[in-house]
């Protein structure tokens, strides 16, 4: 009977086994937290410990034949510190699957299809550039609001990369309903339906040598189908990097059919590596904002960073950074970033903060 026992459960073993090795599952991850001391101007003050785009996820591939591979990912946000984390920040999101998560197709001679929830071409364009991306310091506090955007509902395609050109395209349905298909009737009636936030995004790179150069476009639809509602936005971004110093500017258009105005903004950054493990960091970040009925509305950021690199998954990290409102601009620090920490809400206030974190890749 033991015996017997014995070989059932041995044999219960390799199947485990034998499935893990077929799965070929990888799992990977970021920890990244810092503490924060945020002055408010003329609000109350606050401090503690915020977590910055945190995440594990899980990813594996099959390979097809002729080239062809299966491909998946579920990718998971973390609010370390916060618990389950507020619903004002992206950044406090902790929902399974949150991130970018998909299954698709990826051909050795073509490029890669991918179906699910995932950041869009318009977004990765210039997510690089950004010296100070996933912390208070993140240009997006003004730059790519509402389209610096993961999109659920997302069918999207990336080429290969041909002599340093590459291209991207997604389309993302209804952001509103779970499914094609479900939607919400306004009063009552079945001929205004809610079509919330679907639209399209492109983007051209290219990645060779010292040179970074991208340019982008996104549409994205956030009223009623009937009443034409949009938001379109487009960007233009270049860099150049040494081993000794990198420099980046990005300029981004967008235009608001939905009452809030359009914007123009420009990014510069730069960053000096002093020691292979030491680099000091600067952005500007400035935006010009015009609300309807509202001048004065824009704002400017700047920024200051050091980065000590521990080993290549470890980085330590200090930095302050300032946000100046116009006299009737109401940007945030944080907002629109990764981070879970985020400056109080006011008109013409020019919030600052003072962070030191840690990074660790895994």
């Amino acid at each position: 009977m033991n015996m017997n026992k014995s070989l059932i459960a041995l044999a219960v073993a390799s199947v485990f086994a034998s499935s893990a090795a077929i799965a070929d599952v990888s799992i990977y991850g970021q920890a990244n937290v810092s503490y924060d001391v945020i002055q408010n101007d003329n609000s109350r003050d606050s401090q503690g410990v915020a977590s910055n785009g945190s995440r594990i996820g899980f990813k594996g591939s099959e390979d097809l034949g002729g080239g062809l591979s299966a491909i998946w990912q579920i990718e998971n946000q973390i609010a370390i510190g916060s618990g389950l984390g507020g619903t004002e920040n992206p950044g406090s999101q902790t929902q399974m699957a949150f991130r970018d998560t998909f299954a698709g197709l990826k051909s050795d001679t073509v490029g890669t299809l991918r179906l699910g929830r995932f950041d869009t071409p318009y977004k990765l364009a210039t997510r690089g550039m950004d010296m100070f991306h996933n912390t208070l310091a993140d240009n997006r506090s003004l730059m790519g609001i509402g389209h610096d955007v993961r999109a659920s509902n997302s069918i999207g395609f990336n080429s290969l990369n041909y002599g340093g050109f590459s291209v991207a395209a997604s389309y993302f349905g209804d952001q509103g309903g779970t499914a094609p298909g479900f939607n919400t009737p306004v009063n009552g009636t079945l001929n205004s339906l809610i079509n919330t936030n679907e639209g399209y995004s492109i983007a051209g790179v290219y990645n060779a040598g010292p040179f970074y150069g991208t340019a982008a476009y996104q549409s994205v639809s956030n009223g009623l189908s009937y009443t034409n509602l949009s938001t379109d936005a487009w960007k233009i971004g270049g860099g150049y990097s040494m081993d000794a110093f990198a420099l980046n500017a990005v300029y981004e258009r967008i235009s608001n059919r939905n009452g809030s105005g359009n914007s123009g903004a420009w990014y510069l950054s730069g960053k000096y590596n002093m020691t292979s493990n030491d680099a000091l960091k600067l952005a500007y970040t400035d935006v010009n904002h015009s609300v309807s009925g509202a001048s004065n509305s824009g704002a400017k950021q700047y920024s200051v960073g050091y980065d000590h690199k521990m080993t290549n998954r470890t980085t330590l990290y200090a930095l302050y950074t300032k946000l100046d409102n116009d006299n009737n601009g109401t940007y945030l620090l944080g907002w629109n970033s990764a981070s879970t920490s985020v400056s109080n809400p006011g008109i013409g206030q020019s919030p600052s903060a003072f962070s030191v974190g840690m990074k660790h890749s895994f």
